[in-house]
């Protein structure tokens, strides 16, 4: 009797399908929107001072630098998700893991957490960002949705920002779970067989036998088949995630051609040439 049909008399369910084939990977970038090339463009007079102490008694440039900054602190978390991407489509796949520090089965373990983590830290960046641009002046660690809509936030920049949570929503559930709570998301469709024999396959003599669905044990697939699921997740939202940037740059940058015209008119410093907002043609 084959072991399929053991299985299947004994009552244990039929596995799915085993998806090994690899997405095609999703780069995550944020320095092609025309509010970055705005800001960087205003920063160069930065070059002027010796210190930001310096640059403190003129209110223009005072706010294009700590713009600058906290765009710069968004930008720089939003392409930390590809330390993620690396983790997910690994080039070269790692072939010996007993000269790691880690088996396959914590190798997805440590992609997810880094995707997760960071991957809801951008919302949190991207109030800073909203709060320095509508100059609330909401310290750091106050800075959170609920205060900022207690600020006044435009309607249009608060729909966003709730869709953001909405899409992030499962995410975060997932965060606070492994995070506070302990809890792991499943990798395969038997993670027990393939975190038992990740473990001694990857660190000791290795492990023979068959999985929960009869099937010989195989840690190569079964890391593979981890890899997908978790690039599926990141393509998934990584693309949403650019997209809602990609709005929320667009109404933060009215707001602050609204808040720095003024700024910039009234300045007499001189060094504001080419400082004003360049309508394209």
């Amino acid at each position: 009797m084959s072991k399929r049909a053991k299985s299947s008399e004994s009552g244990t369910p039929k596995p799915k399908r085993r998806q090994t084939r690899f997405s095609k990977r999703y780069v995550v970038a944020s320095d092609i929107h025309p509010f970055v090339g705005r800001l960087y463009d205003l920063g160069i007079v930065s070059l002027n001072f010796d210190s930001y102490d310096e640059l403190l008694q003129f209110p223009d440039i005072k706010y294009v630098i700590d713009t600058l900054v906290s765009f710069k602190a968004l930008t720089t978390r939003v392409e930390s998700l590809n330390l993620a991407g690396n983790l997910l489509w690994p080039d070269p796949m790692p072939v010996d893991f007993k000269k790691l520090p880690m088996t396959r089965y914590e190798w997805l373990i440590i992609a997810a957490d880094v995707f997760i983590v960071r991957f809801v830290s951008v919302f949190d960046c991207a109030l800073l960002l909203i709060n320095q641009v509508l100059q609330f002046g909401l310290e750091e660690r106050n800075c959170i949705y609920r205060n900022l809509t207690k600020k006044g936030l435009p309607s249009d920049l608060d729909d966003q920002l709730r869709a953001m949570l909405d899409e992030q929503s499962s995410i975060r559930a997932e965060r606070n779970s492994r995070i506070h709570h302990g809890l792991e998301r499943a990798f395969t469709d038997d993670d027990v067989t393939f975190k038992l024999a990740s473990l001694f396959n990857d660190h000791f003599h290795g492990m023979n036998g068959t999985d929960y669905y009869g099937r010989p044990i195989n840690v190569e697939i079964s890391f593979r088949e981890g890899l997908v699921w978790l690039q599926k997740d990141f393509n998934r939202h990584t693309k949403i995630l650019q997209s809602q940037l990609d709005t929320v740059y667009d109404l933060l940058l009215d707001e602050f051609e609204d808040r720095f015209g003024p700024l910039v008119a009234a300045a007499t410093h001189g060094l504001n040439a080419g400082a004003r907002k360049h309508n394209p043609i």
